[in-house]
């Protein structure tokens, strides 16, 4: 089901069906994402998303998965692809990022919380062919986490779009960061969650929006 917020829409779906019904016939500007990482990770989240809700829903292979996000980048997304990893699949995901049809502009060093720790994590920078980054647009990133690295990372690639309202797409929106984003920014959201407890979230900041 799609849920709409002014100009902004959400669906409650798995992400391995597609989002055509999601974006409407839109691309959008820029996806941002963080996906789960590798096979444990997407094994953690199906077992989180059943105790969350009930719902009974078999973990997607990682290749299958993956095949799943970059399908989408590469029908739904006309500029700049940024991807949130664990540096362990960094290979794979350049390598995915490149067959989706995108140029590969250098993986950032970011850091997410663990308990009390921050660890490290990489952000892959891709954008279509013929479209590059700010300059000093890495080094504004490096080193942030959690909201802190949509701040940093989003109203530079919304600045160099000609459009008043450019589109944000994140196919796995968990709780609404990116949403959150879009609305701080100015931004037109596209977002998809499997998990329906997680998504309430995302549309509790939306419904400020009304």
């Amino acid at each position: 089901m799609i849920r709409t917020f002014g100009p902004h829409r959400v669906k409650h779906g798995d992400v391995t069906r597609g989002i055509d019904d999601l974006m409407a016939g839109d691309r959008a500007d820029i996806m941002y994402s963080d996906p789960p990482w590798g096979e444990g990770n997407i094994r953690y989240w199906a077992t989180m998303n059943r105790k969350m809700t009930g719902a009974e829903v078999q973990p997607a292979p990682l290749q299958t998965f993956l095949d799943a996000i970059f399908g989408i980048a590469g029908a739904y997304v006309s500029g700049f692809l940024l991807i949130e990893y664990g540096e362990r699949w960094a290979a794979m995901i350049q390598q995915r990022g490149k067959q989706a049809g995108f140029q590969a502009h250098g993986i950032v060093k970011l850091r997410y919380r663990s308990g009390r720790d921050l660890l490290p994590l990489d952000l892959h920078l891709f954008a279509r062919p013929g479209l590059a980054y700010p300059p000093g647009y890495a080094e504004a990133v490096e080193g942030s986490y959690g909201y802190d690295t949509l701040r940093r990372a989003i109203p530079p690639l919304a600045a160099l779009q000609s459009h008043q309202r450019p589109i944000i797409l994140d196919p796995c929106c968990g709780m609404g960061y990116t949403a959150q984003a879009a609305i701080d920014y100015g931004l037109s959201f596209r977002g998809n969650e499997l998990n329906a407890k997680r998504l309430e979230k995302t549309v509790a900041r939306l419904s400020k929006c009304q």
